[in-house]
């Protein structure tokens, strides 16, 4: 009988994750992946009827915590584990010995990510007419024996990494230019069950994953309380525009670009200079969240990035705009998201989703999440500052209840 992935897909702050270690049997065994180290601590400790363990270095003579966890799995404990070492039990995983885990995932895990970008020649000229890697008709990358022995010559010219999750089975080339590293799909399969919690999954690389994979799941929802819950929301956030900021091209790739172009980096500090000024003067710098490309808010050794400088938020908090699964940014007030979020072309092309309808609830499934590290997670009213108009246009209309259940976010302009 083929396991069917039960998504429990309900609203943010619905309570999934406390319902979740209510719900645990003593009778039963538990493989718990949670997204940061302190939930795993508050799952632990709120766990009143199953004994849960993390692996730690030093168990058994552990030298990693992939050595530890394996220790664990042998010895049949129930575990809790970050999203990061979930890949590493494919092995344990092949063997059979997840077979009667329940596997509980809070947030959906991340089935799909860019490992390495090279031009479409480049890859074909240095990996493939060279004989290092063979790609099947599905862009699965095998590395060949060449590469293996004469690895110490090429290292300067082939990639390390490629090489090593190649090995591993789960590398693919899409497209021609970029590597893809997937999730095992044994991971997902080889449990006595398997359930994943998060909210708005349709708007996650989750669903087309295992669409791709032919591996069957089944969506529990609660219209009732996603209503509630955006009434509530409706009542907490309030919206606003960046004037200043009209027109801007805030996409990862127009942030990258625009780096090295005076014109333009110079007028995001500015913008966030005078709102400072003008609108956030009575905020403390500890209650302001901000998202955008990483290194245009903070350089290597933590050197201000061109948007952080003269933006007089040096010191407000930032976080990454994929951020989910954390409540230490949960006193935030005020928040800023300078991004204009699309998918990863070269990923929905290899998944085969890459219609404007997905890339919208991409970007919409991205922003609650991000929103929600803030102060609304603690009923708190919060201002959201969206410069983006796309995004404006997709968030408002999901405020006002336009995507309730998996409809999908009108199309924006």
């Amino acid at each position: 009988m083929t396991l069917k992935i039960t998504i429990k897909d309900y609203p943010c702050g619905y309570g999934k994750t406390t319902k979740m270690i209510k719900s645990l049997s003593s009778n039963e065994k538990y493989l718990i992946v949670l997204p940061t180290l302190d939930e795993i601590t508050r799952v632990i400790n709120g766990s009143k009827h199953v004994k849960l363990l993390t692996p730690e270095l030093g168990l058994d003579g552990a030298t990693t915590k992939k050595e530890a966890l394996q220790t664990l799995v042998l010895a049949g404990e129930s575990i809790a584990i970050t999203h990061a070492l979930f890949s590493s039990l494919k092995g344990v995983a092949k063997e059979g010995l997840l077979s009667d885990y329940n596997i509980i995932i809070d947030e959906v895990p991340e089935v799909v990510k860019p490992s390495n970008y090279r031009s479409r020649e480049s890859i074909q000229e240095f990996y493939i007419d060279t004989g290092y890697i063979t790609v099947d008709n599905d862009g699965l990358v095998t590395p060949n024996d060449k590469w293996c022995s004469k690895n110490k010559q090429v290292s300067d010219t082939l990639s390390e990494n490629i090489r090593i999750q190649a090995k591993k089975g789960h590398l693919f080339l899409a497209g021609g230019s970029t590597f893809l590293s997937v999730l095992p799909e044994i991971l997902l399969t080889s449990g006595k069950s398997v359930c994943i919690l998060s909210y708005k999954t349709s708007g996650s690389y989750l669903l087309p994953y295992l669409k791709k994979l032919s591996i069957p799941y089944l969506v529990e929802s609660d219209i009732e309380a996603e209503k509630k819950f955006l009434n509530r929301a409706a009542t907490l956030i309030t919206v606003k525009d960046m004037p200043s900021l009209s027109g801007t091209k805030l996409t990862y790739g127009a942030q990258k670009e625009g780096m090295s172009v005076p014109s333009y980096y110079s007028k995001i500090p500015t913008a966030l200079k005078n709102m400072r000024s003008r609108h956030l003067s009575g905020v403390p710098i500890e209650n302001i969240l901000i998202t955008c490309k990483k290194d245009c808010w903070e350089e290597d050794k933590g050197k201000s990035g061109v948007f952080a400088k003269n933006s007089r938020l040096k010191k407000a908090n930032w976080i990454a705009n994929t951020t989910r699964g954390t409540n230490n940014f949960d006193h935030c007030s005020h928040l800023i998201y300078l991004y204009d979020q699309n998918v990863n072309p070269s990923i929905v092309n290899w998944l085969g989703c890459n219609t404007s309808a997905f890339n919208d609830a991409y970007a919409l499934t991205e922003l609650i999440q991000w929103v929600w590290r803030g102060g609304v997670r603690k009923g708190q009213p919060v201002t959201l500052y969206l410069p983006s108009q796309r995004m404006r246009t997709l968030f408002c209309a999901w405020l006002n209840g336009e995507c309730i259940g998996d409809r999908a976010p009108p199309l924006a302009a």
